[in-house]
C-alpha cells in the first residue's frame, strides 16, 4: 500500500470517528430538548373576588402535562392531605366557599386551571390564614420531582 493510500485511509477513519462523536452528541442534545419540551410549570396565584372572597387558583402554565405526586397542607406544623382537615384545624371551615382536593398521581393537563381554595374574607382587612401548601409534581417524560410552595 502506498503512502497516499495510508493517508487516505487514516483520513477516512478520522472522519468516521468524528461522525460517530457528532451523532452521539446530537442524540444527547435531542434528549435534553425533548425533556424540556414537555415540562409542566405549575403556578398558584391568589386574588380577591368582588363578592369578598379570597381565591387561590392552581394552573399548569407549562408546555406539557404534569403528574401531581402529592399535595401537603400544613397548619401549625401539622401536615394534612385534604382541605377539610386543615380548615378544621385552622378554624376556617365555616369560611370555605369552594375547595378542590387533588389525588396523588393525578394528571394535570396543559392550561388547566382550578380553584384550589376559596374562602370568605374582607379585602379591606386581609388576614393571613397561616396555611402552607406544597405540591410535588413531575412531567410525563422524566421522574424529576418539582415542588411548588405557597403560604397564605
Amino acid at each position: 500500500m502506498s503512502r497516499s493510500e495510508k493517508i487516505t485511509q487514516a483520513g477516512v477513519v478520522v472522519i468516521a470517528v468524528c461522525a460517530v462523536v457528532v451523532s452521539v452528541w446530537q442524540v444527547r442534545i435531542s434528549q435534553q430538548h425533548n425533556r424540556v419540551s414537555v415540562m409542566p410549570y405549575l403556578n398558584v396565584f391568589s386574588s380577591w373576588q368582588t363578592d369578598s372572597t379570597w381565591r387561590l387558583n392552581l394552573m399548569n402554565e407549562g408546555i406539557g402535562p404534569a403528574i401531581i405526586k402529592s399535595t401537603e397542607l400544613t397548619y401549625n406544623g401539622k401536615t394534612y392531605s385534604h382541605w377539610d382537615a386543615v380548615l378544621d384545624a385552622a378554624g376556617l371551615r365555616k369560611d370555605r366557599v369552594n375547595s378542590t382536593n387533588i389525588s396523588n398521581n393525578s394528571p394535570f393537563r396543559i392550561d388547566k386551571e382550578i380553584v384550589f381554595i376559596e374562602l370568605k374574607g374582607d379585602p379591606r382587612n386581609p388576614k393571613p390564614f397561616g396555611i402552607d401548601v406544597a405540591i410535588k409534581y413531575t412531567s410525563i417524560y422524566d421522574g424529576e420531582i418539582q415542588t411548588l410552595k405557597k403560604s397564605f
